[in-house]
């Protein structure tokens, strides 16, 4: 497993070129959506020291105090970041051809390979994304079907009582929904090396593959549990540096590039390792008939018995 993970985390920092590429586009989005927001928050908190209070941490009080007297001016930010969530998800959906063909091609990095690759597994990747979806949200059905017996069955317990009944049913909830998200990694890189196949026999092979081979949820959580450690450090530097001066608000903003960064490392990891275990152990895919027209018997006995083997 750790060999795997290196290997992938290898493969993924050889191609930081495109991993900044990526970054960059996180990036820009995100300005689209904050700029004008934190032009508007200035307007409307009128030279009010309100907001200043935040700097210091969250404090509700202040952001429903600015619901009340300015939420009008905010629904066409809703909408816009309600826009931008969708092509975000739409373009780390058209990047995962882009990576994947780097990841083979070892290669240097040239944006224009990267985006012609893109587009060319971005149809059938959009399926498998589709088909993830529809089993998440069977997952999330399940979910709360399993936490609603949990609080049930707890009743008028004590808080301990009720954590105890809830826990396996977090646990279960975490393990499907992980177990999905790292089907869809692998239908693609599945998708990927195989052109024959269709979206949904590429998810289907691939939970069949994942099940037959667990270490593929080892590595997955494996890199899941990196990127939690990531966020914890990141909180705790929010928390120890602050932001009471412009120094320090400086250096949170390099923290949070960083940890954007980091995060974009990660997806990026976690589709390399699945590449990189496919690649070691492929998915036995069955050669299709191919069927040789010939004048001669002998011929197509051969065939027919290479065929039948």
């Amino acid at each position: 497993m750790f060999t795997i993970l290196s290997q992938a985390f290898n493969r993924t920092a050889r191609n930081l070129k495109m991993v900044l590429t990526v970054f960059i586009v996180n990036i820009a989005l995100g300005l689209i959506l904050a700029v004008p927001l934190y032009n508007v928050l200035q307007v409307e908190a009128d030279s009010s020291i309100e907001f200043n209070r935040l700097i210091n941490g969250f404090d509700l009080t202040v952001i429903i105090d600015f619901l009340n007297k300015s939420g009008k001016s905010l629904p066409p930010f809703w909408l816009l970041g309600f826009v931008l969530s969708l092509i975000y998800l739409v373009l780390n959906i058209f990047f995962a051809g882009g990576i994947l063909s780097q990841f083979a091609l070892r290669g240097t990095f040239r944006i224009s390979e990267f985006l012609k690759n893109s587009m060319q597994y971005f149809g059938r990747f959009f399926l498998v994304f589709l088909i993830e979806a529809v089993a998440l949200v069977g997952v999330c059905i399940v979910a709360f079907i399993l936490l609603g017996v949990s609080l049930i069955a707890s009743g008028d317990s004590t808080e301990p009582v009720q954590m105890a009944w809830l826990t396996p049913s977090l646990l279960v909830s975490g393990f499907l929904f992980t177990v999905v998200l790292n089907i869809g990694n692998y239908a693609k890189v599945i998708l990927f090396k195989n052109l024959s196949l269709n979206a949904w026999l590429g998810f289907w092979k691939a939970t069949s593959y994942i099940f037959q081979n667990f270490k593929t949820m080892r590595i997955y959580w494996a890199i899941l549990v990196v990127a939690v450690i990531l966020v914890l450090v990141y909180l705790f530097l929010e928390s120890a540096i602050g932001m009471n001066s412009a120094l320090k608000i400086f250096v949170m903003f390099i923290v949070q590039q960083a940890f954007v960064f980091g995060r974009v490392f990660m997806k990026m990891w976690m589709l390399s390792g699945a590449f990189e275990y496919l690649t070691l152990k492929p998915v036995p895919i069955p050669p299709s008939p191919v069927l040789v027209v010939s004048g001669s018997t002998e011929t197509a006995d051969n065939t027919s018995n290479k065929l039948s083997e």
